[in-house]
């Protein structure tokens, strides 16, 4: 399991690409629409690009790894009562 202090909010985004993309799928980097896709979208630590315009909300970036899925922030194991009363 990981530390508590990875147990924190943190912004998730979707897949780029995904049908949450309002941007479609990633052109051809030698293409003239590479530019302008590419201001829209950045890797992420799990090695895929994300859609800067495709949030998903805050989740737990512990938990999402120990689960091996996205957690939401409501759903965090470590969060107490006292946090979800915020």
């Amino acid at each position: 399991m990981s530390p508590l202090l990875d147990h924190e909010p943190t912004p998730f985004y979707w897949e780029a690409g995904s049908e949450h993309c309002p941007h479609g799928p990633e052109p051809d980097r030698n293409s003239d629409a590479w530019d302008n896709w590419a201001e829209r979208h950045t890797g992420s630590p799990q090695d895929v690009f994300i859609c800067l315009d495709a949030p998903m909300g805050d989740c737990c970036p512990a938990c999402t790894e120990d689960h091996g899925d996205v957690v939401p922030w409501a759903a965090c194991d470590e969060r107490t009562d006292a946090e979800v009363q915020r």
